[in-house]
């Protein structure tokens, strides 16, 4: 029998799954866009296997690959680049970094040995190193907090 938590928990991942597939689509094919397609089979898997925290956090983790990709790309545009919380563009190179340095030490903390997050984690600071424009700030902001989840998805918590 599932329990109320348990319905609550299969919608969020299912949720993030939904939208982690909608940027699939539109995201143009690259060699961490195949990493972001393993990591949704995967929480397409878990969803079925009904480990839905899991399965919420490896499509976390592959909807913000997908963001920094579309980062990347160019997409989006605006005029005046602010993020929703009101923060200044200036600031995102430090938002980024803050996203590394915590990702690292969750992952040395937690003795999380995965290959995929030490790649985000070297992609996010070359980005960072080889300019400073906001577009590839927030995409290491992005990968770096993919990185974060894929953490959160093998702890459990």
């Amino acid at each position: 029998m599932v329990t109320s938590q348990g319905y609550r928990e299969a919608e969020k991942a299912q949720r993030e799954i939904a939208r982690a597939q909608y940027l699939a689509s539109i995201v143009a094919p690259s060699p961490l866009k195949g990493e972001a397609d393993a990591l949704l089979r995967r929480a397409q898997q878990e969803l079925q296997a009904q480990a839905y925290f899991r399965a919420k956090e490896l499509a976390k983790a592959s909807t913000k690959i997908y963001e920094a990709l579309r980062f990347l790309e160019g997409a989006p545009r605006q005029a005046v680049p602010q993020d929703p919380m009101g923060r200044k563009a200036y600031k995102a190179p430090y938002r980024a970094q803050e996203a590394i340095a915590r990702a690292e030490y969750e992952a040395s903390y937690y003795r999380v040995n995965q290959p995929l997050v030490g790649r985000l984690l070297k992609e996010a600071k070359g980005l960072l190193n080889s300019g400073s424009d906001l577009a590839r700030a927030e995409a290491a902001h992005r990968l770096a907090h993919a990185a974060h989840h894929l953490v959160k998805a093998e702890r459990g918590f």
